[in-house]
């Protein structure tokens, strides 16, 4: 058995939902259906063989039914039997598949786009501009913050590593400009403006990054989301990270 924190929306703490395996549900003597089945407060069976409560449950017209678990949620039609539900495997418990938010945005073409552009661009008001089509200002700042993001950052540079390679600029070639520098610092030429091209194929390269050692904190946070047409607000949670980073030992 394991347990699931959730923080609902209105509640002063979060509440604790227990997740057991068949065996153990049946050691507990609980009651409990197939996953499909169970109505809102009843047991339900994963098909991967887990026992939890269901904590909602929703019908949106004749054949769409919305169910929700502590470990994932899921929609599925009552007429087949097709949608499978698992608790095992999931990386989170607030998108359909279990991936993270950012496994999932990343499967998107839009962050894609954004990342190849701000390579080029260098410029977050630019690169938004370019790639989405009239968004709000409320959707200029989520993609803001979403690009400042450490993950975007290496999407980022995945575009910029192709972009030197397309200029013939390779790691190799930035180690042979640093050590033409190293050899003219030596025989005190004025290297200033070398370096400082060195520098920046090195950051752009990511080669100072293999040199540290960044610790990630996880910081939980929450937010709403609406459900089909607004009918139905679920809580989300987010992953907030701080990372901070110092030189290896």
């Amino acid at each position: 058995m394991y347990t699931i924190d959730i923080h609902h929306k209105g509640d002063s703490s979060a509440t604790s939902y227990s997740i057991y395996e068949e065996s153990e549900a049946k050691e507990e003597d609980l009651e409990y259906k197939y996953w499909r089945d169970a109505d809102e407060g009843e047991y339900g069976l994963s098909d991967d063989g887990y026992v939890a409560k269901v904590i909602t449950r929703s019908v949106y017209g004749p054949t769409s039914i919305y169910v929700r678990y502590p470990y994932g949620y899921t929609f599925f039609n009552p007429n087949y039997s097709t949608t499978k539900l698992k608790a095992s495997g999931r990386m989170a418990n607030n998108t359909i598949s279990g991936k993270t938010h950012w496994e999932v945005l990343c499967g998107q073409q839009k962050i894609n786009n954004l990342a190849m552009v701000y390579a080029q661009v260098q410029d977050y008001d630019k690169a938004i501009g370019m790639v989405l089509d009239n968004p709000t200002k409320g959707q200029e700042r989520m993609w803001k913050r979403r690009m400042k993001t450490e993950k975007f950052k290496d999407m980022v540079r995945d575009e910029l590593q192709k972009l030197l390679q397309e200029h013939g600029m390779t790691e190799s070639y930035t180690l042979e400009l640093l050590e033409e520098t190293i050899k003219k610092a030596k025989d005190k030429g004025d290297i200033t403006n070398l370096m400082r091209a060195v520098d920046n194929l090195q950051d752009m390269h990511g080669m100072k990054d293999k040199h540290l050692i960044k610790t990630t904190e996880s910081i939980e946070a929450t937010s709403n989301v609406k459900l089909i047409d607004e009918l139905r607000e679920e809580e989300e949670k987010l992953i907030a990270t701080r990372t901070t980073t110092k030189e290896e030992e």
